[in-house]
Protein backbone atom coordinates (compact mmCIF):
# COMPACT_ATOMS: atom_id res chain seq x y z
CA UNK A 1 0.00 0.00 0.00
CA UNK A 2 2.96 2.33 0.47
CA UNK A 3 3.68 2.00 -3.29
CA UNK A 4 0.24 2.34 -4.94
CA UNK A 5 1.51 2.14 -8.54
CA UNK A 6 3.48 -1.05 -7.87
CA UNK A 7 0.51 -2.49 -5.98
CA UNK A 8 -1.87 -1.73 -8.87
CA UNK A 9 0.53 -3.21 -11.46
CA UNK A 10 0.98 -6.39 -9.42
CA UNK A 11 -2.77 -6.69 -8.85
CA UNK A 12 -3.43 -6.23 -12.58
CA UNK A 13 -0.89 -8.95 -13.46
CA UNK A 14 -2.32 -11.31 -10.84
CA UNK A 15 -5.95 -10.84 -11.89
CA UNK A 16 -5.11 -11.04 -15.61
CA UNK A 17 -3.41 -14.40 -15.04
CA UNK A 18 -6.32 -15.69 -12.95
CA UNK A 19 -8.88 -14.65 -15.58
CA UNK A 20 -6.76 -16.09 -18.40
CA UNK A 21 -6.50 -19.41 -16.58
CA UNK A 22 -10.07 -19.72 -15.31
CA UNK A 23 -12.03 -18.16 -18.16
CA UNK A 24 -9.94 -18.13 -21.33
CA UNK A 25 -8.14 -21.35 -20.39
CA UNK A 26 -11.43 -23.09 -19.74
CA UNK A 27 -10.77 -24.37 -16.23
CA UNK A 28 -14.41 -23.76 -15.33
CA UNK A 29 -15.74 -25.03 -18.64
CA UNK A 30 -17.66 -22.81 -21.05
CA UNK A 31 -18.28 -19.33 -19.63
CA UNK A 32 -21.22 -17.24 -20.80
CA UNK A 33 -20.16 -13.98 -19.13
CA UNK A 34 -18.28 -12.57 -16.17
CA UNK A 35 -18.27 -9.34 -14.22
CA UNK A 36 -15.91 -8.07 -11.58
CA UNK A 37 -15.37 -5.01 -9.47
CA UNK A 38 -12.22 -3.99 -7.66
CA UNK A 39 -12.22 -2.54 -4.17
CA UNK A 40 -9.47 -1.39 -1.90
CA UNK A 41 -9.31 -2.59 1.66
CA UNK A 42 -8.78 -0.28 4.62
CA UNK A 43 -5.02 -0.65 4.38
CA UNK A 44 -4.98 0.19 0.66
CA UNK A 45 -4.55 -3.28 -0.83
CA UNK A 46 -6.80 -4.20 -3.75
CA UNK A 47 -9.18 -7.15 -4.02
CA UNK A 48 -11.65 -8.37 -6.62
CA UNK A 49 -15.27 -9.47 -6.38
CA UNK A 50 -15.98 -11.67 -9.39
CA UNK A 51 -19.21 -13.22 -10.67
CA UNK A 52 -18.96 -15.83 -13.42
CA UNK A 53 -21.92 -17.18 -15.39
CA UNK A 54 -21.22 -20.67 -16.67
CA UNK A 55 -22.67 -21.61 -20.05
CA UNK A 56 -24.65 -24.75 -19.37
CA UNK A 57 -28.27 -25.86 -19.32
CA UNK A 58 -28.25 -27.16 -15.74
CA UNK A 59 -31.55 -26.28 -14.06
CA UNK A 60 -32.68 -26.65 -10.42
CA UNK A 61 -34.95 -29.51 -11.46
CA UNK A 62 -31.87 -31.29 -12.88
CA UNK A 63 -30.12 -30.93 -9.53
CA UNK A 64 -33.19 -32.27 -7.72
CA UNK A 65 -33.08 -35.35 -9.95
CA UNK A 66 -29.30 -35.86 -9.80
CA UNK A 67 -29.10 -35.46 -6.01
CA UNK A 68 -30.99 -38.76 -5.71
CA UNK A 69 -27.87 -40.52 -7.06
CA UNK A 70 -25.45 -41.49 -4.25
CA UNK A 71 -22.32 -41.03 -6.42
CA UNK A 72 -23.42 -37.55 -7.50
CA UNK A 73 -24.16 -36.60 -3.88
CA UNK A 74 -20.73 -37.74 -2.72
CA UNK A 75 -18.93 -35.91 -5.54
CA UNK A 76 -20.93 -32.75 -4.84
CA UNK A 77 -20.10 -33.00 -1.15
CA UNK A 78 -16.39 -33.48 -1.89
CA UNK A 79 -16.43 -30.51 -4.26
CA UNK A 80 -18.16 -28.22 -1.75
CA UNK A 81 -15.81 -29.27 1.05
CA UNK A 82 -12.88 -28.50 -1.24
CA UNK A 83 -13.98 -25.00 -2.23
CA UNK A 84 -15.50 -23.80 1.06
CA UNK A 85 -12.82 -22.89 3.56
CA UNK A 86 -12.92 -21.49 7.04
CA UNK A 87 -10.24 -21.07 9.64
CA UNK A 88 -11.39 -20.39 13.15
CA UNK A 89 -8.41 -21.95 14.92
CA UNK A 90 -7.14 -18.59 16.17
CA UNK A 91 -10.40 -18.18 18.12
CA UNK A 92 -10.17 -21.50 20.00
CA UNK A 93 -10.33 -20.92 23.72
CA UNK A 94 -10.89 -17.18 23.34
CA UNK A 95 -13.94 -15.22 24.32
CA UNK A 96 -15.23 -12.72 21.81
CA UNK A 97 -16.77 -10.46 24.45
CA UNK A 98 -15.23 -9.51 27.77
CA UNK A 99 -18.59 -9.90 29.49
CA UNK A 100 -20.91 -12.20 27.49
CA UNK A 101 -23.69 -11.71 30.09
CA UNK A 102 -24.01 -8.09 28.95
CA UNK A 103 -24.82 -9.06 25.35
CA UNK A 104 -28.37 -8.28 24.31
CA UNK A 105 -30.08 -9.42 21.18
CA UNK A 106 -30.77 -7.01 18.35
CA UNK A 107 -34.42 -6.22 17.76
CA UNK A 108 -35.03 -3.55 15.10
CA UNK A 109 -38.68 -3.23 16.14
CA UNK A 110 -37.98 -2.58 19.82
CA UNK A 111 -38.35 1.08 20.78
Amino acid sequence: ASHPVATAKFFHLLITNILDTMIVGGVLGPVKAYFGTVENQGRGSLHLHLLIWLDHDFKPSDLKEKIQNVDFREKLKEYLEDIIKEDLDKFKGKRTFANPDSITSFNPFHT
